[in-house]
């Protein structure tokens, strides 16, 4: 291989004055564009004249997830011209329309975000911009239609439409209020279901189809890096799931070229889950995750086991935790795998959650989406900061096993809690570490006391090792103030904490100023050494308002008797309408009084593409940071270009990850971009029940059915094979699915069942035969007899009995005298008129009943003509 290729590859970038002033420029073009386009943006849209169209329903899709039909105009050249005051309404966007329809006023977002649509003079107002279409913008049959490149233009959405499918992808830079609904809607069953301990009915249960051995899911990931004057380093990864022995299998390879092959680049782990155990719900065996007093410093390979659900028991009152990761990320935080709440980081990247406490060992996971679609994961396996059981109920947990270090030192830990009351529960148990010379063995003890729910007091003693005390006080619904005590032996070996003490208090408030809306967070840590004190205080201010945000921040760390070294950071953030986010920052060292740090972001996300730039100035070091990061979305793959340049050297990384999900139905394969392992699925298979045996037979066909309602998940109804897929369901969880009759065909046909209750397998996707029913329809007339004449009779009662002389419905004549009822089984029915009706009216029936059958038809049987005459009983 020619050792000069990679110089002779960055050649051109040499020139760092060059590099620099292009990336300046680069920058000043994106921020102008924006600009102009934020404060004088008016652009008109051509399109050729409507010669002809047809009206039809199209199918409208939102991110996956949400679907409903709207009216349509499809005109010659395929092009779609949507009804938008019905799509509007749909969306829960605000719309009123004026001057006879002509002209519809609303606001997006919020109230701050007016538009008007005139249809006389053909154009779209929205904030400060105006899009002008004189072709694009129509009236037709009563309402505005407005053609969808005009629609995702004027308010920054992507509309995809699939001319074959009548159907329109849609996806928008701001959250819909139906779909901020849905989501909300969502949070709050689940957190419902936290705070209750009502049993939800369901219509029929689907509970665990155990095998030896099914299914399998791929995970896959490719990432490669070059820069100057240095080899390409590549990394590949290869994950594998299936249901093994009963049980989830996964394993993993992370392989990376330039390192040394080493075991803990391999994974693998087994995990069994059965609830309804009452002594061993949870194992795991393999690479596993567990708690600690004493630092690990590596995998640990073993077996863990206890009797807690995986199932979300909630207890009193809430915790929080708050971090850092990108600015503008939306976090979603999920306990034992069920999304409870969600929020955005702020311009800085803080985030804040104020967590559900529940009883017993917790799986708290964290997701992050990214405004370019990026996902990254979190998990974290461990007891809340306070472990509370519920009365008189006991649980433990014991894992141990083999640390993959240089010694392969031994672990084990068990550990007990009991709730002594609705308010205290104490816990204890032991700790063994080999690799502790003096002190392998490490006793703990833990109580938590909560008398009230906005008071929660927690304290934890491990022998020789620390004391911890640790109180929460919750002062409302987003002010916490927090107190933390720990107190270390001295000497002690099982930890890397070589401090005395340590203290912390933190304090987070709201901040309400006129239309402004944030949060406050102060913060102290002090850590006590035989020799000094070190000292950290923090302080943060979180502002929102509009598209803007802003975050300043001081941080502060000194030495006992000794000055302090203090910096302060602004971070501003700004979203236009077209969709670009903007973000400066400065960081100033007020301890010496210079600047240390300028930098500016700009981001773009359209529906498939997205892209971010950003320059930064270290003015400490004296160093120039360029970076570019560009994404494109595969139907089966995620792909990023990522680039930098920091002090005369360039690199570039290319990354592409995607899954593979096996029997998904029919022979088909599901990939997606996102990891499939630890997943599962739903495969859903609606038919005609003609028998009603619940099985299909080969008489019965398969029933095409668009929509299920599910708490997650990502649904895919394909009217080839009839059946309904859906993806991305974690395992051992148990998921509802409902089924509306109004998504039918016929209004002949209903399902059988219309509430599902299904824990998903591991690894695979669950057939379930959805069986529907054919029902029949009968009508007749009621006529009464008066002399000569025979008139229509309303409101008289028509009763039906089956076979068994069992009454099944009843219905009411219309004012005309006639009536319906459709619902009826196929079966033998007899109909008559109620007789204490006719006892009260003083009329007779004739005939006295109607004997009718309800043939097992395809499309439903239909009988008419079943009429009753009624005669006065005088004129009998």
């Amino acid at each position: 291989m020619d050792e000069n290729k990679p110089e002779q590859t960055f050649q051109w970038l040499k020139s760092y004055g060059k590099l620099k002033a292009i990336s300046l420029f680069f920058f000043i073009v994106l921020l102008n564009f924006q600009t102009v386009n934020a404060f004088n943006d008016t652009k008109e849209i051509i399109l050729d004249p409507i010669i002809s169209y047809d009206e039809v329903s199209i199918e409208i899709i939102i991110a996956g997830y949400f679907r409903f039909e709207a009216d349509a105009l499809i005109t010659e050249k395929h092009l779609a011209y949507i009804n938008v005051e019905e799509l509007f309404k749909k969306l829960g966007i605000y719309c009123e329309p004026e001057n006879n329809g002509n002209i519809l006023r609303g606001f997006i977002e919020n109230k701050r975000i007016p538009y008007t649509i005139d249809v006389n003079l053909k154009q779209i107002i929205k904030a400060e911009k105006t899009i002008k279409s004189v072709n694009g913008i129509v009236k037709e049959l009563g309402a505005i239609y407005i053609e969808t490149g005009v629609l995702s233009e004027a308010f920054n959405m992507q509309m995809i439409f699939n001319f074959r499918s009548l159907s329109i992808k849609l996806e928008a830079g701001f959250d819909f209020p139906f779909v901020k609904q849905a989501r909300l809607e969502k949070m709050r069953k689940n957190v419902t279901k936290l705070q209750s301990n009502e049993v939800e009915a369901f219509d029929t249960i689907i509970g665990r189809n155990y095998h030896l051995f099914k299914g399998g899911t791929l995970d896959w990931a490719l990432t490669s890096f070059q820069s100057e004057n240095t080899k390409p380093n590549n990394r590949y990864y290869l994950g594998l799931g299936s249901e093994l022995f009963y049980g989830e299998i996964r394993v993993a390879l992370n392989y990376l070229e330039q390192i040394k092959f080493d075991r803990r680049q391999f994974y693998y782990n087994w995990r069994f889950i059965n609830n309804d155990k009452k002594y061993l719900k949870q194992v795991q065996v393999g690479k596993i995750g567990t708690q600690s007093i004493a630092f690990l410093g590596a995998p640990l390979v073993g077996a863990s086991f206890n009797n807690s659900p995986n199932t979300v028991r909630k207890a009193r009152g809430t915790y929080t935790i708050s971090d850092y990761t990108e600015p503008n990320w939306t976090i979603e935080l999920y306990i034992n795998d069920a999304l409870v709440d969600y929020t955005s980081s702020d311009a800085s990247g803080f985030y804040l959650f104020n967590v559900p406490i529940v009883y017993g060992y917790t799986t708290l996971t964290l997701k992050f989406y990214g405004p370019l679609g990026e996902e990254r994961i979190e998990e974290r396996t461990q007891n809340t900061p306070y472990t509370f059981m519920p009365f008189k109920v006991l649980e433990y947990a014991i894992a141990g096993g083999i640390l993959e270090n240089d010694d392969g030192s031994t672990f084990a830990r068990s550990e007990v809690n009991y709730g002594l009351s609705r308010f205290l529960t104490i816990g204890g148990g032991v700790e063994y570490l080999s690799s502790i010379a003096e002190q392998s063995l490490i006793p703990f003890a833990i109580a938590a006391f909560q008398p009230f729910s906005q008071i929660i007091v927690n304290f934890k003693y491990a022998h020789n090792v620390s004391f911890k005390s640790l109180l929460n006080y919750y002062l409302g619904s987003s002010a916490f103030l927090e107190i933390a005590y720990k107190k270390f032996v001295k000497g002690q070996q099982a930890t890397l904490d070589n401090m005395n003490e340590i203290k912390k208090l933190q304090l987070s408030l709201p901040l309400k100023l006129n239309k402004f809306r944030g949060n406050t967070k102060l913060s102290f840590n002090q850590f006590v050494y035989d020799a000094f004190n070190f000292n950290q205080l923090n302080a943060l201010i979180s502002t929102r308002y509009r598209n803007n945000s802003a975050n300043i921040s001081l941080a502060s760390n000194w030495i006992s008797g000794e000055s302090a070294f203090t910096t302060s950071t602004l971070v501003l953030s700004r979203r236009f309408t077209n969709g670009f986010i903007v973000r400066p920052s400065i960081q100033y060292n007020v301890s010496e009084n210079n600047t240390m740090r300028i930098r500016a972001e700009i981001e773009k996300r359209a529906s498939k593409i997205s892209f971010s730039a950003a320059y930064e100035r270290n003015i400490q070091f004296r160093t120039n940071n360029i970076t570019f990061s560009l994404r494109y979305d595969l139907p089966f793959a995620r792909t990023s270009l990522n680039s930098f340049y920091n002090n005369k050297q360039l690199g570039i990384s290319e990354n592409a990850q995607g899954s593979l999900a096996f029997g998904a139905g029919n022979g088909a394969v599901n990939a997606e971009y996102n990891s499939a392992i630890g997943k599962g699925g739903i495969l859903c298979y609606p038919f005609l029940d003609l028998n009603e045996n619940n099985t299909k037979d080969a008489n019965e066909p398969r029933v095409f059915v668009r929509n299920v309602k599910i708490i997650g998940g990502k649904i895919n109804s394909i009217k080839k094979d009839s059946i309904i897929r859906i993806s991305d369901l974690n395992s051992f969880i148990k998921y509802k699915l409902t089924f509306d009759d109004g998504e039918l065909d016929n209004i002949g046909w209903k399902f059988k069942h219309n509430t599902y209750q299904v824990l998903v397998d591991p690894n695979q996707y669950k057939k379930i035969e959805i069986p529907i029913l054919v029902y029949g329809e009968v009508t007749g007339m009621i006529y009464l007899k008066k002399g000569e004449r025979t008139i229509g009779q309303g409101r008289i009662t028509i009763q039906i009995y089956d076979k068994e002389g069992h009454k099944v419905a009843e219905t009411l004549s219309e004012s005309d005298g006639y009536y319906s009822y459709l619902g009826l089984k196929p079966g033998n029915y007899n109909l008559i008129i109620e007789p204490a009706q006719l006892k009260k009216l003083g009329y007779r029936a004739a005939p006295i009943q109607r004997k009718v059958t309800i043939k097992a038809l395809i499309k439903g049987d239909f009988v008419e003509n079943l009429n009753f005459v009624l005669h006065s009983s005088s004129d009998l």
